[in-house]
């Protein structure tokens, strides 16, 4: 079984920016649409989640722009996959 590799955050720092006060407190580069400030993208988690939350419900417009997102910051997300195909 393949390790994950843990958040940068620590879970109470987590905590807090998951309230009104902490996702405002927080910079707008840490979302995939800063201007919304939708899809989180602080940490590799958050990142890889935005990119399954936009491609449910996001425009194709917003699907690139969260895509290009996390390239900025994340390089090494969405080059290939490391499931294990079944």
């Amino acid at each position: 079984m393949a390790t994950s590799k843990k958040s940068k955050l620590s879970a109470a720092t987590n905590r807090k920016r998951n309230t009104v006060k902490g996702r405002a407190a927080m910079p707008a580069s840490d979302f995939g649409l800063p201007a919304q400030r939708k899809y989180r993208i602080d940490d590799p988690a958050h990142a890889r989640n935005a990119l399954g939350r936009v491609a449910q419900s996001g425009t194709p417009a917003q699907q690139a722009q969260v895509r290009a997102a996390v390239k900025r910051r994340y390089p090494s997300i969405g080059k290939g996959s490391n499931r294990k195909s079944i």
